[in-house]
């Protein structure tokens, strides 16, 4: 085998991680737009953040899995139930989970890295290059949310500050 039982095994981790996390986006760009009428924030958030999740995973399955031949094996995701106080609380929430899921793909390239699977450890790095840009759009519309007096205004207003 050209991958180390450690590295799989964080791969299929990661990859559980990002189909959650999809779930618990699609459960939130709803509350959004129908909790709090942020039709267009909550449209950008499920088409460019939401739908990236599953991306991602494919690309973590077809790259560092299938191509070394190794299948790829899925965990259970969870209901969808969450509810929020306010859109306000909905951005910090976003803010400190897509920093969380950061932090589990830094854990992934690590262990590649350490497990010497250096083939893996490379594409990981582009996955996080690219991962980067989300955190940074999520952390300016946290940052945006807390300074807008009006959620009606800041979802008008999100195409001026959306980066995606």
């Amino acid at each position: 085998m050209n991958v180390q039982q450690g590295t799989i095994d964080a791969l299929y981790e990661i990859i559980g991680e990002c189909f959650k996390y999809n779930r618990w986006l699609d459960r939130f760009v709803s509350v959004m737009g129908v909790q709090f009428a942020m039709n267009k924030t909550s449209g950008l958030i499920h088409q460019n953040i939401a739908h990236y999740f599953p991306k991602v995973s494919d690309t973590i399955g077809e790259k560092c899995l299938e191509n070394y031949n190794i299948t790829v094996k899925y965990a259970s995701t969870p209901e969808g139930k969450e509810n929020y106080l306010d859109p306000k609380d909905m951005f910090e929430q976003l803010e400190s989970k897509i920093i969380d899921f950061q932090n589990m793909l830094i854990k992934v390239v690590n262990i590649a890295q350490d497990n010497k699977d250096i083939q893996v450890y490379a594409d990981l790095l582009d996955v996080i290059k690219d991962f980067n840009k989300i955190v940074g759009q999520v952390i300016l519309l946290n940052d945006k949310a807390k300074a807008y007096p009006n959620m009606m205004s800041f979802d008008h207003d999100i195409d001026s500050f959306w980066i995606l």
